[in-house]
């Protein structure tokens, strides 16, 4: 299930373009949130802690680069035995993997306007539970006082992914949100 939430904070952290000339931003406490079907039941839940790293130019958005990290050890649902079973070996396997995340590869659509959100798309490589795979996802970005406020919503399925807790559907909708700063 965290797995999803990671290729969304990625998505949202490789749109920001805020400088008149490349320069890295971060964020260091994003969040992502997921909703998924287990056994007929949906499932929602969050993670804390979502981090971003990128370099882009406001003139050339196509030239940004960045990574986001979803730290899906940290998943909760409100129930403490679910949390544990979504991190357990079959499903997240957090012990081994306590990451997911997503490299920026290509971002596509217009510049950053102070004020005004765009809507874009980030293609990378979304990595969840020692699983690489091509994945693009829409991202919107708003620059506003010199930081950029990012977030995604899309979908995939966790079976891609090895992702398999028991009784649990084929697909996991995610959102992610972070503000990325200069830094």
């Amino acid at each position: 299930m965290t797995g999803h939430l990671v290729v969304g904070l990625v998505g949202a952290a490789l749109l920001s373009s805020v400088p008149a000339v490349a320069a890295a931003y971060a964020s260091r406490d994003g969040s992502a949130t997921f909703t998924h079907t287990v056994r007929f039941i949906p499932v929602r839940g969050s993670i804390a802690g979502v981090t971003a790293s990128v370099d882009l130019d406001p003139a050339n958005l196509a030239a940004t680069t960045g990574s986001v990290t979803v730290p899906v050890v940290n998943l909760k649902t409100g129930i403490g035995l679910r949390d544990t079973h979504a991190k357990g070996a079959e499903a997240l396997n957090t012990a081994k993997f306590p990451n997911a995340t997503f490299k920026l590869e290509k971002l596509t659509g217009g510049k950053l306007v102070e004020g005004q959100t765009l809507s874009t798309t980030a293609s990378g490589t979304l990595t969840v539970k020692g699983t690489s795979k091509s994945v693009s996802v829409p991202v919107k970005a708003t620059l506003q006082g010199g930081k950029v406020n990012v977030s995604t919503q899309f979908k995939f399925n966790p079976f891609d992914f090895d992702v398999r807790y028991p009784g649990s559907s084929d697909s996991v909708t995610v959102d992610v949100a972070f503000v990325l700063n200069a830094g």
